[in-house]
């Protein structure tokens, strides 16, 4: 009996611990940023933001002490619900609108060509650039894939 106890007892101690651990890890990801003034954006993120957003106002701005795998660094969000990630060179990398359309202008055209032709009356809320091209997210939650030139891939699930 006493040995299914402390049985059970260490598999309990092994599960808290991974429990434990898994937080810890979540806690690191969400330490990864410090809170900076929109002034600290480079001058590029800046006049991206004046350009396409000329009526919206800062609500946060966070800078990363380590890239994300799409190198942005700087996550900025908008008082008119937009969030925007930019690179250390004030790039954007990430425009996501939530439930709004992103704004045309900073669409490829290709891409903007392809989506009114396949999915007459959806917009584009997201558009990510990573390394092999474009990610974007129809205002259904259909996904799209595009390559650097703006040449439909596939729909992503």
């Amino acid at each position: 009996m006493k040995t299914i106890k402390n049985v059970l007892l260490a598999g309990f101690f092994a599960s808290f611990m991974l429990i434990l651990a898994s937080c810890s890890s979540d806690d690191n990801e969400n330490n990864n940023s410090n809170v900076i003034e929109s002034s600290a954006l480079p001058e590029n993120a800046r006049n991206f933001i004046t350009t396409h957003f000329p009526e919206a106002t800062y609500t946060l701005v966070k800078q990363n002490s380590v890239a994300d795998d799409d190198g942005s660094i700087y996550d900025v969000y908008l008082s008119n619900g937009f969030e925007i990630d930019f690179d250390t060179n004030g790039n954007w990398t990430d425009v996501d609108g939530n439930t709004q359309a992103v704004p045309v202008a900073i669409i490829p055209a290709s891409i903007t060509s392809y989506v009114t032709a396949n999915y007459a009356g959806q917009t584009i809320n997201t558009i990510e650039i990573e390394t092999t091209g474009y990610d974007i997210e129809l205002s259904s939650g259909l996904d799209l894939v595009f390559n650097a030139q703006g040449e439909f891939i596939r729909v992503d699930s």
